[in-house]
């Protein structure tokens, strides 16, 4: 199978570091960049979008200021005290000249008819709607009136002298057409919103277009129309007179891309030229670190093929490869020792051998002082009335599992007989030094069968160690039981308690059982919190191996009648009527001899007794049990 040299693995290895390290570098800085170049191009909208609206705003300040000002002149103040001339005409076509008015002046009098303008042929018009005012100055924005063509925005004041009634109103008007130049496209579109509506006029290449505008205008990302998507940013709000309105400036998506695009290229260039030559670098360094890695290996190989450690690797340098292989010269040369070695080993085995033999003998004597000490132990026991009952338990699992240990607590002559002839054995062999020394004893000792000795005392020290383990754990519970009334009253919420159980025994049933939680109580509930818990540990404990392979187990809780119900069920194997009679019973188990202490339900039970509760089991065989306790949401009596 062909492979690749470990010069050229180290090429692409390095690499491919080289191109990662390079491309993460290009996307932080394309991404750093670029995130600056958007943020510059959205300024740079706004920015557009103000200096129009800030434009259009100082051309209707200016006619507004005008128009004020003029209202002050002499030839207004003759329409004021109704001395009309021709010299009014000429004073607003002077007016409209100088100033270079996009739009015409007009003068109405007091009945609202037209005395006086720069348009020709609309005197006697009356006053349009629009413009009848009673205010000093009003702006109209965009509208349309009869005598003139095109959309127009109007400036009306009113000429009321102080103190005398209306006399007429001054009039200026600036063309739509003209607004729609200053906002026509150049590098950028534009729409201007009256912020009284919901709409814009945008102005294109190819006419003016009616987009929706709304105030939402910032989270939409990209503009579509005229056949082509925009980058937009809106102007601030510009209020006159009570006209609000702003511009919006969109820019073609893709010559806001030009920046990224440049950037981009440049990017890659850069990458180009830094990859290239940190390529060619790596090539020549693997190679040059691979050679002596390659001299090594050819020196180990022959001394493979030959068997010959006698065959020294040539060394070059002081570095890395140079220490490796004087390390492995150093290795040939102690092989050899390690040979030599290997007898002393094997005689030093055989002395522990028969070091053990005595502590065999050692062991031996030392049982024989524990028996004697555990048949004294017993005959206490059976003394005790108080532990009879106990007692006939022990009896019973060391009975079943076949060890001497189970003589004490049953009919007792296995044991006894056993220790008698443990008994004669020692006084045998006290006979045997006493009358002829220890050499006897020497020679009985060799007729021992020690095999035979050391698999019989295993198995009586596992057979104790065993029942110990049940004993402790029958003591354990007991004691538990006699401190049923020293628990401390919590309120608490039951349902944590169940998930904190759950959580501790969540290594014997995770990935075998589910379980489905219904949980409704929502009352915290008086209690001795710790030994509920221990209630909940060994309905739990007893569900999850009542599941033989994959099951569930569901609990739910409920609040009926000031009563906290938790209700805990499987589909495990189940129980027959005889065994669900007796289940409460102390020391009553169904489980395999050594397993359990037969006193989990029985203290479970004197726990919800405790609280003035019950706790009650149903099951059948081969479809679940499922245990139910009831206890009231408080302590009818602390003191008991």
């Amino acid at each position: 199978m062909s492979r690749f040299s470990l010069s050229v693995r180290l090429t692409l290895f390095f690499s491919f570091i080289v191109l990662l390290v390079t491309t993460t570098l290009s996307a932080v800085v394309f991404y750093q960049v670029g995130e600056k170049i958007n943020q510059q191009i959205n300024r740079n909208l706004t920015d557009i979008a103000d200096h129009k609206a800030r434009e259009i705003s100082n051309i209707l300040l200016v006619e507004r200021m005008n128009l004020l000002a003029w209202r002050a002149s002499s030839v207004m103040l003759d329409v004021v005290v109704d001395d009309l001339d021709k010299r009014i005409n000429s004073e607003l076509k002077n007016l409209k000249e100088y100033y270079q008015l996009q739009g015409d002046l007009y003068v109405f009098n007091e009945t609202g008819a037209l005395i006086a303008s720069t348009q020709h042929g609309v005197l006697k018009t009356k006053l349009p709607e629009a413009w009848k005012t009673q205010q000093d100055y009003q702006l109209v924005f965009k509208h349309n009136v009869p005598f003139i063509n095109g959309s127009v925005i109007a400036h009306i004041t009113a000429l009321k002298p102080p103190k005398l009634k209306m006399q007429g109103y001054l009039v200026i008007t600036h063309s739509w057409d003209d607004m729609s130049r200053l906002l026509a496209p150049t590098d950028s579109s534009f729409a201007l919103r009256n912020n009284s509506e919901n709409t814009a006029e945008l102005f294109t290449s190819n006419g003016v277009e009616t987009i929706t505008l709304d105030d939402n205008f910032a989270e939409q990302s990209l503009w579509f129309f005229n056949n082509g998507s925009y980058l937009g940013s809106i102007s601030k709000n510009i209020t006159l007179n009570g006209v609000s309105f702003q511009i919006a400036a969109f820019m073609p998506e893709k010559t806001a891309q030009i920046p990224l695009l440049e950037l981009t290229k440049n990017l890659l260039f850069a990458a180009l030229f830094v990859t290239i030559p940190m390529i060619v670098l790596v090539s020549l360094l693997s190679r040059h670190f691979v050679t002596p890695i390659k001299r090594l290996t050819a020196t180990i190989r022959s001394i493979e093929d030959s068997d010959d450690l006698s065959i020294q690797v040539h060394v070059f340098g002081q570095d890395e490869v140079a220490d490796l292989g004087n390390a492995f010269n150093r290795m040939t040369s102690q092989l050899s020792d390690l040979f030599h070695k290997n007898m002393m080993v094997e005689k030093e085995l055989e002395h522990l051998n028969a070091n053990l033999e005595n502590q065999v003998v050692e062991r031996t004597a030392q049982l024989q002082d524990t028996l004697q000490k555990l048949k004294s132990a017993q005959t206490q026991l059976v003394q005790s009335e108080k532990m009879a009952s106990l007692g006939q338990l022990v009896a019973g699992i060391a009975h079943e599992i076949n060890n001497p240990i189970g003589a004490i607590y049953a009919n007792m002559p296995p044991l006894k007989e056993y220790i008698e002839e443990l008994e004669s054995a020692v006084a045998f062999a006290q006979r045997c030094v006493d009358e002829s020394g220890a050499k006897k004893l020497d020679e009985y000792m060799t007729q021992i069968d020690y095999a035979f000795i050391v698999e019989d005392l295993a198995k009586l020290l596992d057979s104790q160690q065993q029942a110990a383990n049940r004993i402790r754990n029958i003591v354990l519970s007991l004691r538990n039981f006699s401190r049923l009334d020293q628990g401390e009253i919590k309120i608490v919420c039951l349902e944590e308690g169940l998930d904190s159980t759950l959580q501790m025994l969540q290594h014997s049933y995770k990935n075998r059982i589910s379980i489905e939680k219904d949980y409704t109580l929502n009352e915290m509930v008086e209690c001795y919190a710790g030994e509920l818990n221990q209630v909940f540990m060994n309905i739990l404990v007893n569900a999850v191996q009542a599941i033989p392979n994959q099951g569930c187990i569901i609990i739910t809780t409920a609040k009926v009648n000031n009563h906290a119900v938790i209700s805990i069920s499987d589909n495990g194997t189940g129980m027959p009527d005889n065994v669900k009679a007796k289940i409460f019973d102390p020391f009553f188990t169904t489980k395999d001899v050594g397993v359990g202490t037969g006193l989990g339900l029985s203290i479970s039970y004197g726990i919800i007794e405790k609280h003035g509760g019950t706790l009650t089991v149903e099951s059948e065989v081969n479809q679940g049990t499922r245990f139910i306790i009831a206890i009231p949401l408080h302590l009818i009596d602390k003191e008991t």
